[in-house]
This record gives structure tokens, C-alpha cells and sequence, in this order.
């Protein structure tokens, strides 16, 4: 059965015991083959395939000596490797010649969760006080996804991520979701009188048949956590909206066309925590688009 090409590289079978994870015909990329030990196979040429190397973008923030700190949540590093592949951390202390030498080292790039959007970025002033915004991480991160556009990077784009993609290609986001849209359904699981653990579901999203993102995750329905208070307003012409939460927000995104770039998907949740807690559908999240870096380096 054929699917989009924005799905990145298909995922076929259990994964090989301590293998990669994909389960897929061709050499995974952690593979040698026979000969490159022994130097020798009856003549035939030789070649490695090289781990895909997978660029996580980090945030900075000030300390209470005066000095800066940049940081980023263990568990995008973990599932990275677990999903077989290299996890290079990109910093808003990066900058200029050596940035781009870092970025053309990434066979992938994940934009992470964290802070919000500057309004700036998609023409608006600042309309709720509780809006943190770092003018540096903005920068990196913009930089970063034109870059990767350009290159048909595989982009994997988390919470905030989704964010930055949206707003990257055209769109607009809610400030404030408690204001522009309220509703029974709080976005934030970690508020209210009984926070949630980052590791538990929070709420379901209902992922559209036959999209790309409905393949990867393997559901229609997924039971997903919640850490945000802005999501996407208004939706880039790029990009067409595949799951949504019980309110209608957006909830995930994928290229409108699927020709366009070889793998391209934004979610609002936090698939990285689930994962870690033994969340299948957010694993295979990780596994597809570690696969399709994986393509990309054998390019």
C-alpha cells in the first residue's frame, strides 16, 4: 500500500534485536556490512552506512551569577539515540560560519519544546503578560528551519517546535489559550490542583485516515500529555492539519504537499516524554523520522 512520501522511510516488521528499530529490508543505519571487516567480499565494493546524526535544538536562559545557560530535556537525547540515531545539540550560542558547519553536519533536525514565539515573528504585539518569549532561540531556530526547508531536511517539530514551523512557513498562533479559546480543556496538564506527571496522557487527538502522521503513529485515535499555552491560529498555506484535540485545536501538521519535503511533521504534544514511559505510537514517531534521516544520509 503506498503512502505519502512526507512519511518519510516505511517501517515494516518488529524491530531486529539490538538493532535500530526499524525492521526495514535495507541495511539499517548501524549496519556494516560483511567485508568491511575482513577488507574483502569476492571483489564486490564495499561501503558503510553511516548512523544518521540528528540536530536537537537547546534554549538558554540567565543564572544567578550573571553568567547564561544553555539547556535541553534529557529525554529528546535519549529517545534520539534509542531510535538509533546521533543526538547533536545546537545552542543559541551558536552562531555564524561555525552554526552553518554544525547545521551541515545534521542529517535531521528536531525543533524542541520550550519558550514561546516572540508575536513579533507573525506580526503581532504582545497581548497577554504571561507571554516569555527568547529573542536568541527565535533566531536559531528560524535560521535553522530555512536552512532545512531548503535542503529537504527531515524535520521533526515538538510543541513549541510546531510553533516555529507553523509560524516559519506564514502562520499565526493564539497568544494565550486560556483567553482566545476557552473551554473546559486545559492545555497544561502540569496546572491545577492535580498535575499531571509529563510522563502520563492528558487527552486525546483524533489524527485524520489515510495522513501521514495517522501511518506513523499506527492510530487514528492516541492518547496524548499537554504542556503548552499558545497553539496555532491561523495555519501556513504549507501545511494541512492532520489531528486535533477535543476542542478543535491543532494538534498536529504535515506538509500540504506530500512531494515537497521527505518527511515534515509538527505535533503539539511532548512524544519524547511518552516514549520514555513506553508510548508504542510516539516510539514509531521517533523511528520514522530517525529512518528518514537515515535515507537522507545515504543521499
Amino acid at each position: 500500500m503506498s503512502r505519502p512520501s512526507s512519511c518519510g522511510h516505511r517501517v515494516r516488521g518488529p524491530p531486529r534485536p539490538g538493532g535500530s528499530g526499524y525492521g526495514t529490508t535495507d541495511p539499517g543505519p548501524r549496519s556494516i556490512r560483511i567485508g568491511v571487516l575482513t577488507g574483502k567480499l569476492r571483489g564486490a565494493s564495499v561501503a558503510t552506512v553511516r548512523t544518521p546524526r540528528i540536530g536537537l535544538t537547546a534554549s538558554v536562559m540567565p543564572t544567578k551569577l550573571g553568567t547564561r545557560r544553555t539547556f535541553l530535556n534529557e529525554p529528546y537525547i535519549v529517545v534520539i539515540q534509542e531510535s538509533g540515531g546521533i543526538p547533536l545539540v545546537v545552542t543559541p550560542a551558536h552562531g555564524g560560519p561555525a552554526l552553518r558547519a554544525l547545521f551541515d553536519l545534521f542529517d535531521g533536525l528536531v525543533l524542541t519544546g520550550g519558550e514561546d514565539v516572540a508575536p513579533e515573528r507573525y506580526g503581532e504585539e504582545v497581548l497577554h503578560p504571561n507571554v516569555e518569549s527568547v529573542p536568541e532561540r527565535d533566531a536559531l531556530e528560524f535560521q535553522l528551519l530555512e536552512w532545512a526547508l531548503a535542503d529537504d531536511l527531515p524535520v521533526l517539530a515538538i510543541c513549541r517546535g510546531v510553533q516555529v514551523l507553523n509560524v516559519g512557513l506564514g502562520g499565526t498562533l493564539h497568544q494565550h489559550l486560556a483567553a482566545d479559546r476557552p473551554g473546559p480543556l486545559v492545555h497544561d496538564q502540569g496546572l491545577g490542583d492535580s498535575p499531571r506527571p509529563r510522563t502520563e496522557p492528558h487527552h486525546p487527538v483524533t489524527v485524520r485516515s489515510g495522513s501521514c502522521l495517522a501511518d506513523v503513529l499506527g492510530l487514528e485515535t492516541v492518547e496524548v500529555n499537554s504542556m503548552h499555552h499558545q497553539g496555532i491560529k491561523g495555519l501556513a498555506p504549507p501545511l494541512v492539519p492532520v489531528a486535533h484535540a477535543p476542542d478543535g485545536l491543532v494538534e498536529g501538521v504535515e506538509a500540504a504537499d506530500a512531494a515537497r519535503w521527505s518527511f515534515l511533521v509538527g505535533v503539539q504534544w511532548h512524544p519524547e516524554e511518552l516514549a520514555r514511559a513506553g508510548h508504542m505510537p510516539s516510539r514509531r514517531l521517533f523511528e520514522r523520522f530517525v529512518a528518514a534521516s537515515a535515507k537522507r544520509a545515504r543521499r
